[in-house]
């Protein structure tokens, strides 16, 4: 599948929110009443990161579930449900889309412990930071940047380009999530990408790879020459968390003009090649769970991510 840049606008939502400076002002001289324009200053441009654009670049994607509704129900506590890693390769010819189910769990951490809850619910009790370095932990690479955002925050980015367009692969009949679709082209406006997202109608491993589908789906629309006024908007966005740094920016626009014509591959990482069990535990409290075969994880990803 072809794309002309998966990460651009990922990068440039969590760069995106610097004030604008103020237009330059015109003054009149008091002897002559000759308007003379204020001298403007001249910008001096941020340099490229040189070692940043020869080398992979790997950014950390998490969809929590929590909106203004819930919140406004008195549910504060929320999961990051969509947890995908996109890497771009040094050459900027591949893009490799990895994510994990959110009932993993026993997830190697950092710190050399082991964190035996459920990995969606890490953001939550100890931040998007331990998240992205127990995922780098887990799959044995590094991982460069996060990027977190809740629901009403990518319903909005869907609806600010016109909605997106999707393949569905089978039929989906999901009330709990008002969604009923044929398979065949679609196009989704917010409210529909987010419960395309969320819905579990075939199963979770389904759910994570419509969300690469949407992710996808969702950068080349704003890739599109008419959606780069947007871009400034998207320093709005409440939810959004990020440790990528406005001085970055520069590099990263360049990291996705030159990506424009890579190679896409996703996968989910499922059962039975990467787990060891799945399903409910014996004498447990967890509920249902995958215990991830990280020998297997840690040797794909390093493959996949080797260049």
């Amino acid at each position: 599948m072809r794309m002309r840049s998966l990460l651009l606008v990922l990068l440039v939502a969590g760069c995106a929110s610097a004030t604008p400076s103020p237009a330059p002002s015109v003054t009149a001289s008091a002897e002559t009443a000759t308007p003379v324009p204020t001298e403007q200053p001249t910008e001096t441009p941020i340099p490229l990161d040189q070692a940043m654009l020869a080398r992979r670049f790997t950014v950390l994607i998490a969809g929590a579930d929590t909106s203004r509704y819930r919140r406004s129900r008195g549910l504060q506590d929320w999961n990051t449900d969509a947890l995908m890693v996109i890497s771009v390769s040094a050459d900027k010819s591949k893009i490799e889309i990895l994510s994990l189910p959110r009932d993993t769990v026993d997830i190697p951490m950092a710190d050399g412990t082991i964190y035996h809850h459920k990995v969606n619910g890490i953001a939550q009790r100890l931040g998007m930071p331990v998240l992205r370095d127990a995922m780098a932990t887990l799959l044995g690479v590094p991982i460069d940047r996060y990027i977190r955002v809740d629901m009403d925050d990518f319903a909005w980015m869907v609806d600010a380009v016109g909605g997106i367009d999707v393949e569905v692969k089978t039929r989906i009949a999901d009330s709990k999530v008002h969604l009923f679709l044929d398979p065949g082209p679609a196009h989704l406006t917010g409210a529909q990408a987010l419960a395309f997202s969320r819905t579990r109608a075939d199963s979770d491993y389904g759910r994570a790879r419509r969300q690469q589908q949407v992710i996808v789906a969702l950068v080349r629309k704003w890739l599109d020459p008419g959606a780069g006024a947007l871009l400034a908007s998207v320093g709005l966005l409440g939810s959004l968390q990020t440790d990528i740094q406005l001085g970055e920016l520069p590099t990263l626009l360049e990291i996705g003009r030159r990506s424009a014509t890579a190679t896409e591959h996703g996968i989910v990482l499922q059962p039975p090649q990467f787990s060891l069990f799945v399903g409910f535990e014996p004498n447990s409290t967890r509920g249902w769970v995958m215990i991830p075969d990280v020998p297997a994880i840690q040797a794909y990803a390093r493959a996949a991510l080797s260049n």
